[in-house]
């Protein structure tokens, strides 16, 4: 991880057991031989990790002050192996010490996209705004579980809620005999049927609107302002057209509609416009080619 404001921890050191005083000699024996085994492969896997080329020269050009060098090479090595929030987290950091405000920012949303409760990623970004002048926009606990959870995992507790209705429902049916082949008494197994049914059905309905906010949270077009200072905003998409404000460079906006090289855009005030597509980078890259 490259430095810039924020450093992550190291590795914590693993505690020691004494296998004999709990555990059978032979046992004891074979996982003193499996952990001698990781201690040998582990610095292994760590010295392999550490020697890429690419990465090598990019965090070099990084260390010796060569920021642009940086940023251009931990590029490449996007463009040729796909995002990741490691690689757009340093990345940020080398245009932000470049003096590229807009493209930091970008590289951080981006980063934050793909790990949104990572701490050091929103540290440096919030950091970054609050010199670009820009109002501080941290996830809210909320946004991270809409972020980090997959909208199947959703669907699948809905389904086991779904599940849960049946066999409660079916339960209820045949509860004289299966109180009798359980020995319970009836009443108690018509009350624990009955709390099933009742709890699923509005846990059913929560996870239903969840599923549905969540879909519509994340599928959400967003994009930030990479112009040299400020962007205008349009009140049409065509050129010459009537300007309503400015967007200031690095600004994260929601993307709403596209006309031939014109985004309309809704700004963090709730002011809608139009912005040429070349003052503004998608979030997720190449979004901005389905609109």
């Amino acid at each position: 991880m490259l430095p810039f404001l924020r450093f992550r921890s190291p590795i914590p050191s693993f505690p020691s057991f004494t296998w004999e005083r709990t555990c059978p000699r032979s046992f004891a024996s074979l996982s003193r031989f499996l952990l001698i085994t990781c201690l040998l492969i582990f610095p292994l896997s760590l010295l392999a990790d550490g020697t890429d080329p690419d990465l090598d020269a990019a965090n070099r050009a990084y260390t010796y002050g060569s920021y642009d060098e940086s940023a251009g090479l931990f590029k490449k090595i996007i463009d040729a192996r796909g995002y990741s929030a490691q690689l757009c987290f340093n990345l940020a950091n080398a245009e932000a010490r470049a003096g590229h405000p807009g493209l930091a920012m970008l590289n951080y949303e981006r980063a934050r996209y793909l790990a949104p409760g990572d701490s050091d990623i929103n540290h440096n970004l919030q950091f970054a705004r609050k010199q670009a002048g820009l109002d501080p926009n941290s996830y809210r606990w909320w946004q991270i579980m809409m972020r980090s959870i997959d909208w199947t995992v959703w669907l699948a507790l809905i389904v086991s809620c779904l599940l849960l209705l049946l066999f409660s429902l079916i339960g209820t049916s045949f509860a004289p005999a299966l109180a009798e082949n359980m020995r319970m008494p009836l009443p108690v197994l018509r009350t624990i049927f009955r709390a099933i049914f009742f709890i699923c059905i509005p846990l059913v309905l929560i996870l239903g609107f969840v599923e549905l906010a969540c879909i519509g949270y994340n599928n959400r077009i967003e994009g930030v302002i990479i112009a040299k200072k400020e962007a205008t905003l349009h009140l049409s998409p065509f050129d010459g057209a009537e300007s309503v404000g400015t967007i200031p460079e690095g600004e994260l906006v929601t993307v709403e509609d596209r006309h031939n090289d014109y985004l309309r855009i809704e700004a963090r005030d709730h002011h809608f416009g139009w912005i040429s597509q070349k003052d503004i980078e998608p979030v997720i890259a190449h979004t901005f080619d389905s609109q």
